[in-house]
């Protein structure tokens, strides 16, 4: 995850002055505002209660946990409940895994072993 080119087929780009820029960057600009807000908003909402990066603390029960939440904002989502905001909490598990993932607290076969 993260990478978006790998190095023999990344293109240089040349400024006027002299200045040189890789165009193997992730295109930030390409996500929806909508999404960032809703994710955003529960993230703030998550702050006030449990700190700001509460969930950065987890450990690895923690994260493999956020599955199960994930799993439950969605199926709230299918069956119209309309009490919070299902899909920015789903995104936010998602995005606390993903986290996780990168920084090697859990991999994918810890999904496995555990299921």
């Amino acid at each position: 995850m993260g990478k978006v080119r790998p190095r023999s087929q990344r293109t240089v780009r040349r400024f006027p002055g002299g200045a040189r820029r890789s165009d193997r960057k992730p295109r930030f600009d390409l996500i929806p505002f909508e999404f960032l807000e809703s994710v955003a908003e529960v993230l703030t909402r998550g702050a006030a209660r449990y700190g700001p990066y509460n969930w950065k603390r987890g450990r690895k029960d923690f994260f493999l946990d956020a599955w199960n939440h994930a799993f439950v904002h969605l199926q709230k989502f299918k069956e119209g409940d309309r009490s919070e905001d299902h899909l920015g909490h789903l995104a936010c598990n998602v995005a606390f895994m993903v986290w996780a993932v990168e920084n090697h607290i859990i991999s994918q076969d810890d999904f496995n072993n555990r299921m």
